[in-house]
């Protein structure tokens, strides 16, 4: 039994930096395609001389872009989550 409890520690550790890991990408994914819509709206805005129309537009349309990019991510990890589990179960069976 001892030696079961730091196994379930270590594993609760790799579960929140895992955790932590996942919402840091999905935060940097969505600054990073939030932050380029407001420039390439701003860009646009001040070259055609329509003040927030494009940035609106933009910001706006890149949200499902966004959604999308986490979704991936978020599926990404659960997958090399299942399989990092999938072996040990089989080894505690032999």
């Amino acid at each position: 039994m001892d030696k079961q409890k730091p196994e379930i520690k270590s594993s609760a550790v790799e579960n929140v930096k895992r955790n932590a890991l996942v919402s840091a990408s999905a935060g940097c994914l969505t600054m990073i395609v939030a932050g380029a819509a407001l420039l390439v709206g701003l860009l646009i805005d001040a070259r055609l001389g329509t003040a927030p129309k494009w940035t609106l537009i933009l910001v706006i349309a890149s949200a499902p872009f966004t959604l999308g990019g986490v979704y991936l991510i978020v599926r990404r990890v659960l997958r090399r989550a299942r399989e990092e589990q999938a072996p040990s179960v089989d080894d505690e069976e032999l």
